[in-house]
Parts: C-alpha cells; sequence; structure tokens
C-alpha cells in the first residue's frame, strides 16, 4: 500500500502555522448533557449539539454535564463531567486519521475507529502517561490532589481501563521508563512520577469504585 500520500499529509500539516492549523476541524459534537464550554482562540463559549470542534478547542465539561465528539475519521470520545480535553491534531482527509488528545483532569472515554484493518495513530496524553491505541474501547481518568490507592504519599495519578482490545501505557515523567500492554478487561494506575503499575482485573483497583472520586 502507498503510504506516501499520508506521510505528505502529516508533513505539510506540521508546516502549517499555528493560526492556520487550529482551524483544521478535529470532529463534530453528537451528544450533549448539561453545561459546556469550549474555548476557541481565547473565547469562550457554550457547545452546542452538531457544533464543529476545532484543533486546539480546550472542552470543558462541569458539574452532571457530558459531551460526545465524533473525530474526523469516525472514532468517538466522550467527556464525563468536571473533565477537560485539548485535541492537539487529528489529521483529517486521510485514509488513517490521526488523533492525540491532551486529558487535563477528570474521565474520557475512547472508542477507535479502525481503518483499512488497522487503528490509526490514537493517543490519550496526561500529564503523567501516554495512553497509545492497539484496540478499540478504553478509558482513561487523570487524578489530581486525591491519594493515590497504595500511594500514599502521590497525590496525582492516571488510571486506565480496557473494555476491548489492547493499549499501551507509559509514563514519560519516570526515571524508569517501561511500558505495560492492558488488554480486555483489564485496568492500570500511574502514580505520580512512577511506571505503570502491573495491570489488573477491571474493576479491582479505583477506575470502576463506585464512591471513590
Amino acid at each position: 500500500m502507498n503510504r506516501w500520500p499520508t506521510l505528505l499529509a502529516a508533513i505539510l500539516l506540521a508546516c502549517l502555522p499555528q493560526e492556520v492549523f487550529a482551524q483544521i476541524g478535529a470532529g463534530t459534537v453528537s451528544k450533549l448533557g448539561g453545561s459546556v464550554s469550549i474555548e476557541r482562540a481565547g473565547r469562550s463559549m457554550p457547545a452546542a449539539l452538531a457544533m464543529p470542534i476545532l484543533i486546539g478547542d480546550r472542552i470543558e465539561t462541569f458539574a452532571q454535564s457530558s459531551l460526545t465528539i465524533i473525530l474526523a475519521d469516525g472514532s468517538e470520545i466522550s467527556l464525563s463531567e468536571s473533565s477537560s480535553i485539548v485535541i492537539d491534531r487529528s489529521m483529517v482527509g486521510t485514509a488513517n486519521a490521526d488523533s492525540f488528545i491532551n486529558l487535563f483532569k477528570g474521565r474520557l472515554r475512547s472508542v477507535v475507529n479502525p481503518r483499512g484493518g488497522s487503528f490509526p495513530a490514537f493517543e490519550v496524553h496526561t500529564p503523567n502517561a501516554v495512553v497509545g491505541v492497539r484496540g478499540t474501547d478504553f478509558e482513561t481518568e487523570y487524578i489530581d490532589g486525591k491519594p493515590c490507592p497504595g500511594f500514599p504519599k502521590c497525590s496525582r495519578y492516571t488510571d486506565v481501563g480496557v473494555y476491548s482490545g489492547v493499549v499501551e501505557v507509559r509514563n514519560p515523567t519516570s526515571s524508569k521508563p517501561s511500558t505495560v500492554r492492558v488488554s480486555s478487561g483489564q485496568e492500570t494506575t500511574v502514580p505520580c512520577e512512577l511506571p505503570p503499575a502491573t495491570p489488573g482485573p477491571l474493576g479491582m483497583g479505583d477506575l470502576t469504585a463506585p464512591g471513590y472520586h
């Protein structure tokens, strides 16, 4: 398969001025509940159904609010209440769209759409973790200001739970960089500057435990 068109698109996008790059569409709001804010070019506006989302938009949900976005390649991301993300890059118009999402707080569920029998490059970044997709359906949550279970001196951590497929998780801030593969039905925790914990059964930790967050 000829990969030059995709490679050329990536090079051209990387060379675009920041103000032009920010105007590229990343997706569209498909579901909306409660109060959600979109910050674009220094201005804040309320989210609305069918509203285009651009690269660089900062999206923030408030209490009892949620938002779902259909990305350009058909993948779906859902933001829970009291959460905040920025879609840094979403390559449109190519066979394999690439998405890189920064999760600053709260919980994000990602359902990645395969194209041509393979998955696009899709990563979720938190302040202390990078989650790379090798599967379809997973959830990422970043917690700041609460003790991490098992690491009482750590008050910021990332939880990753996989519902279908496989993801790879690493901590770029760790002095001992290592990557763990988390399969369907498993979860892991990334505490502070430490490597990801050995994956365990989904629901054994705090990602889905009621009442903790």
